[in-house]
């Protein structure tokens, strides 16, 4: 097993599983990812193919040799277990249900998931329902595996784009150590949050942990957005090539209380060197003093992106 250090940078993007899950390691490694997020299955259909021992084993033994540890996964888009429509809502928990069994079966923390839209019911009904199916299938899937409840922008009838929404929705829940929460700075952007100032990132940030509880933050999506702040319009865009600010990035890859929690791109990829450039830029704003943070993969990657 690679050493672990307490303190260092995780910074990773959304790797492919395509020709086998295990694969994805061996994508995040050349470019320098020390963190990753992955699906588990197809994420724009319901049915899955069963996770086949051999499948399971491949991955854990690429895991036992790799330098990337610390993995998320998404779960599908389809799911809204927020829903009022009595179909979409039993596909969407029950397909939970079997992403979460899968996450548990490749021995990983964390499922990262959408909490839904209201659509044809209120806020708070939607609200309650997201809870009660979380609970479901936390109940039917026992263990340690945490789900990550995502903030959104808002856009349509989606719900969580405020941190008193989440905050909600957690209370709700009955094993809350098994909820935590996934910040993404797109998403939080285009809902109206602002944090392109030292003063108003820690306005922000002291808002989170009074309302959600700073210590539920287990995971980061580092994305720009397309479009402007309060929009509630959910488009991703290349790191400094939207509308959040280079501050914002700044505070965030040079504030300690984040270091060690896996920071994941999520920009608009088509090629490896599109994270390369996403990385070098976000590197580049760490301050001279915290420069040990970053691991050596990442390091390496970098230095070799800049040579190139």
């Amino acid at each position: 097993m690679p050493k672990i250090t307490k303190n260092r940078l995780l910074l990773g993007g959304h790797m492919s599983i395509a020709g086998g899950i295990e694969k994805a390691f061996e994508r995040g490694e050349n470019i320098g990812c020390n963190s990753m997020q992955i699906f588990t299955k197809n994420n724009r259909q319901w049915l899955a193919k069963p996770l086949l021992k051999e499948s399971i084993d491949l991955f854990k033994k690429h895991r036992a040799t790799s330098s990337i540890q610390d993995i998320v996964v998404h779960a599908s888009y389809l799911i809204n277990i927020g829903s009022s429509d009595e179909k979409i809502e039993c596909l969407s928990k029950e397909s939970l249900v079997t992403e979460l069994n899968r996450v548990q079966m490749l021995g990983l923390k964390y499922l990262i998931l959408h909490p839904g839209s209201h659509r044809n019911s209120s806020e708070i009904e939607c609200l309650d329902r997201i809870a009660q199916n979380l609970e479901y299938a936390l109940q039917s899937v026992p263990g340690k595996t945490m789900i990550l409840v995502e903030n959104m922008a808002g856009q349509g009838s989606n719900i969580g784009f405020k941190f008193e929404q989440l905050a909600h929705i957690r209370e709700k829940v009955a094993q809350k150590d098994r909820i935590g929460i996934c910040f993404d700075t797109c998403h939080a952007f285009a809902s109206g949050y602002r944090f392109e100032t030292s003063e108003q990132y820690n306005a922000m940030w002291k808002k989170f942990d009074e309302v959600v509880g700073i210590e539920h933050l287990k995971a980061i999506h580092l994305n720009d957005s397309l479009k402007p702040r309060g929009s509630r319009v959910d488009r991703h865009a290349h790191i400094l090539e939207g509308q959040i600010n280079k501050e914002a990035f700044s505070l965030i890859m040079n504030d300690t209380r984040l270091t060690n929690i896996p920071k994941i791109l999520e920009t608009p990829i088509t090629t490896e060197t599109d994270y390369i450039k996403d990385f070098k830029i976000l590197i580049n704003l760490i301050s001279p003093e915290n420069q040990s943070w970053i691991a050596e993969s990442i390091l390496k990657s970098y230095r070799e992106s800049r040579e190139g």
